[in-house]
């Protein structure tokens, strides 16, 4: 009788792994793909507030987009890299946000030198640069945005810091990217940096801070 007991026990005991097993898996499978989007700022130094304004209007956005279900059949993730402001540090972290063949777009680096040397290398990659600090991605008076992106900007802040110059043009160029993302995916079904790229060509969108466009 005893010997039977552990029988039983083992035989549920493998059911329930096998069970665990196949929701493990399923939910696994059923998981999105990712997509990236990276953004390059100075972070610290002098102009650091450029690059705090541009984070966390790019977390909201991200935040919003994912909450929403995602773009088709893909969620969005930020990666968010500190370049200082430097040149060779701009070229480094251009560097390795090419490789990553996950990053399909990249907003920055919100100085005019900084853009200029990491620009060539996106070029090289494919990748599509909407350069902030430039037109048409251009500082914004932040007492001219609605209240609305106000309370959402302060609520993903971790000091309910207020919204500055920038954070209108980081904002409006998520919201490009994420329709040129979502155009990519259904020209061609997957969300690529060649579809992105082929979808911002002729895109434009009416933002906070005006229209905006791919330069």
């Amino acid at each position: 009788m005893i010997g039977n007991r552990f029988s039983v026990i083992g035989h549920w005991s493998l059911i329930t792994v096998y069970c665990l097993l196949f929701t493990v898996l399923t939910a696994c499978a059923s998981v999105q793909p990712v997509v990236k989007i990276g953004l390059v700022a100075p972070f610290e130094g002098a102009q650091r507030e450029l690059g705090y304004d541009a984070i966390y209007s790019a977390r909201l956005a991200v935040r919003e987009i994912n909450e929403a279900g995602g773009i088709g059949d893909y969620r969005v993730a930020l990666v968010a890299l500190d370049d200082g402001g430097d040149v060779q540090l701009a070229q480094e972290t251009a560097a390795s946000l090419a490789i990553d063949p996950a990053v399909v777009a990249v907003i920055g680096h919100g100085i005019g030198e900084t853009t200029a040397v990491a620009q060539a290398i996106y070029a090289e990659a494919g990748v599509p640069l909407l350069p902030l600090g430039d037109t048409p991605f251009t500082s914004q008076d932040p007492s001219l945005l609605p209240t609305e992106f106000h309370e959402a900007y302060n609520a993903v802040t971790p000091f309910d810091e207020t919204a500055g110059p920038y954070a209108a043009a980081t904002y409006d160029a998520m919201q490009l990217i994420f329709q040129a993302m979502a155009e990519g995916e259904t020209e061609s079904g997957a969300i690529s940096r060649d579809s992105v790229t082929n979808a911002l060509a002729a895109l434009k969108y009416d933002g906070l801070a005006g229209t905006v466009y791919q330069p």
